[in-house]
């Protein structure tokens, strides 16, 4: 799925990311590991329209990934919620699980 612009500025504004909108990839590059609570915090508190909530879907996966990388651990706490996140809205994201799925692993 290619993030639309608009929702992407509109996320960046609501969460205070600094984006410039010259961002190619935009979920990689405001990717934030200290910043993975509060967005999966901001997925459920706040009303979103759904293209948000994908772009937030696919800025937590960043975060997340890069977390992992950081701190080299396979696993933590965190990711029981963004799997059922995944699980709940699965039609939704199934590019983005393929996308970040590793080959011959199990998937959600």
């Amino acid at each position: 799925m290619i993030l639309k612009k608009e929702t992407v500025a509109t996320l960046s504004k609501k969460l205070s990311l600094p984006y410039t909108g010259t961002e190619q990839d935009w979920d990689i590059e405001m990717a934030d590991s200290n910043r993975i609570n509060e967005f999966i915090d901001f997925y459920h508190q706040y009303n979103l329209t759904f293209e948000e909530r994908v772009a937030l879907m696919w800025l937590i996966i960043a975060s997340y990934d890069d977390f992992l990388n950081e701190n080299n651990v396979a696993i933590d706490y965190r990711w029981d919620a963004i799997k059922a996140m995944l699980t709940k809205d699965r039609i939704h994201f199934v590019e983005l699980i393929n996308y970040w799925s590793l080959y011959n692993e199990t998937r959600l």
